[in-house]
């Protein structure tokens, strides 16, 4: 390992929140000061901070590429800290419950080796979630704007398209299949568009999301948002999701070789997307579609696509160590964007979609902050969720129309 560079800083900047405001958790504290085994006792301190009437989190954020602790004192380095956090190799930010009120001096003393890169008090964890949003490009919404489903004058088309694909389990004879395809209002066959695959969930096909026609959901919520310029023009795709002529639920679990074989390379030729360029492709999916999402799109073809949501993801999604696990081992392929929602009184899919996320951007190197998020809001397993996730996984794949 590198030894890091010795400490040539100790920051003891009179900073404070505004008493009158209390804390402000939008406000990052920068610190960049490092430590290493040959500089024990480190410590940084920020006199008199004003916690208002109450802080019950703080946030820090360090680097290390083996290990570092920070213990946090008030008003004075006697006695226990009043908080502390532990970083590892792929430890990239760490919070820790805390009961503050009024104004303290605080001290940070750092062990080990690494780099402190900042803190940030919060009185709800509703306050950190709002933070990192903010951080983020990709700001996400916990409702669906009505706005957004009405119809639009500068509306889209839907077709309807047919291509040929390959029975996956009937020696790969061929059939035929449909799916349905957006295109965004003023479509030119000219350009390159970028393209999402959104898949049903186990009891649907790929009329499931209504992308049928003028009056869906999913096309109008594409319509207002290309309107209003809040992303740039892209195609979606619901195709049907079993691979080969079967109504097996097995079948759900191979249709990477037929996206892989058929549907992508038939969309090349007849629209104008490039298949090729993963940081044009897209994939998310309802239930059963967003563990398709996951085990298929992150797990066997992270080569075809760079960003992926899954919404409600069903009880047979990986879990996040699985997940990790490919990531690690995928090479030099960066996520773009990696979103997961689920409904809070979901019984059905809630455990498994946790478990599909949580504590996943620690296990890897490839999701931070910026690329990685995870939102729970009311509601269960239906399409109060799903068209709030499809709505928020647009603005991030979509982004600002240049």
């Amino acid at each position: 390992m590198k030894k890091w560079m010795m400490a040539l800083l100790f920051l003891l900047l009179p900073f404070s929140f505004a008493a009158a405001e209390g804390i402000n958790p939008f406000l990052e504290v920068p610190v960049q000061m490092t430590a290493n085994a040959e500089t024990p006792d480190q410590f940084v301190s920020f006199s008199g901070m004003d916690f208002g009437e109450g802080a019950s989190l703080i946030r820090f954020k360090a680097a290390t590429e083996d290990a570092l602790t920070i213990r946090v004192y008030a008003d004075n380095m006697e006695g226990k800290p009043i908080a502390t956090a532990v970083f590892h190799a792929l430890t990239k930010e760490y919070r820790y419950t805390v009961d503050l009120t009024g104004v303290h001096d605080l001290y940070f003393k750092l062990e080990g080796n690494g780099l402190f890169v900042s803190w940030q008090a919060f009185t709800s964890k509703a306050d950190i979630e709002e933070a990192i949003r903010s951080e983020r490009s990709e700001a996400y919404e916990d409702t669906l704007p009505f706005d957004y489903t009405r119809a639009c004058a500068n509306g889209g088309t839907v077709e309807k398209f047919t291509y040929e694909a390959h029975d996956v389990f009937n020696g790969g004879a061929v059939y035929e299949k449909t799916a349905f395809v957006y295109l965004p209002f003023g479509y030119d066959a000219a350009q390159t568009y970028d393209l999402l695959i959104l898949c049903h969930g186990i009891g649907g096909n790929e009329y499931e999301w209504g992308l049928t026609g003028k009056d869906s959901r999913v096309k109008r919520v594409m319509d207002n948002l290309i309107d209003k310029g809040e992303i740039k023009p892209f195609i979606v795709v619901t195709p049907n999701g079993r691979a080969g002529k079967t109504e097996d639920h097995s079948s759900f679990y191979r249709f990477d070789e037929e996206l892989r074989n058929d549907l992508l390379p038939a969309l090349a030729v007849r629209y104008a997307v490039d298949i090729h360029d993963r940081n044009r492709c897209a994939m998310a999916g309802l239930s059963m579609g967003g563990m398709q999402t996951i085990n298929l799109g992150i797990g066997k073809c992270l080569d075809i696509f760079s960003a992926f949501g899954a919404f409600s993801a069903c009880p047979t999604t990986n879990t996040a160590s699985v997940t990790a696990g490919v990531l690690n081992g995928s090479g030099e392929l960066p996520i773009r964007v990696f979103y997961s929602i689920c409904g809070t009184e979901d019984n059905i899919a809630l455990a498994s979609a946790k478990a599909a996320v949580e504590g996943l951007d620690a296990l890897t190197d490839r999701l931070n902050e910026k690329n990685f998020i995870q939102q729970y809001v009311p509601g269960g397993h239906d399409f109060g969720v799903w068209y709030l996730g499809f709505y928020n996984f647009a603005r991030m794949i979509g982004g600002p129309q240049e």
